[in-house]
């Protein structure tokens, strides 16, 4: 056990000094569409969800990235090592909410899932490159008691697939793939 924690130790060091020693900077874009725009403003859209019309308020959509900062992307790198590590005790922290998504790939810019629940709480949202190494998107948003519909700007997102995790203030979570195509 012994020789384990100091292998963790090494590899931790080396990551972090690795880390420190870059001078990327995470620059990513936040762009916002026009109908989100519109909605912020207090209109509301009606989208096709599942075969169903839902209706999603301005409080119900979800903006693009936010910028992370190179010293809180690394520790949030590190953070996810440590999580990573322990993966068998996630499995009981599983994020206790219904939720529902298309499995179709997101093709018109925007990310459409519902979340039940039986009880109101605070989520966070983050979404991660295939690798699982830069995010793309990270925000903090309330659900209801019941049936909540969300919208996330994924517009500009290059194709591919992305992680997705939903969190809440205990640390429960909960992970799905999400697929962008193309745009047509």
């Amino acid at each position: 056990m012994r020789k384990y924690t100091s292998l963790f130790i090494l590899g931790l060091s080396i990551l972090l000094f690795t880390v420190s020693c870059s001078d990327q900077t995470n620059t990513a874009d936040v762009a916002i569409n026009k109908d989100i725009t519109r909605a912020a403003q207090g209109h509301s859209t009606q989208v096709n969800f599942q075969g169903q019309m839902v209706t999603l308020e301005a409080r119900d959509m979800i903006g693009a990235a936010k910028a992370m900062d190179a010293e809180s992307a690394d520790a949030k790198d590190v953070m996810g090592i440590n999580v990573a590590l322990m993966g068998t005790e996630k499995e009981a922290q599983l994020l206790d909410v219904e939720f529902t998504m298309s499995d179709e790939p997101v093709e018109n810019g925007m990310f459409i899932f519902g979340i039940e629940t039986e009880d109101a709480k605070d989520l966070t949202l983050e979404m991660y490159d295939e690798e699982g190494f830069a995010m793309v998107a990270n925000n903090k948003f309330e659900v209801t008691e019941g049936n909540n519909y969300k919208a996330l700007n994924v517009e500009s997102l290059g194709a591919g697939s992305y992680n997705f995790r939903l969190k809440d203030d205990a640390g429960k979570e909960l992970n799905k793939v999400v697929t962008v195509s193309e745009k047509k």
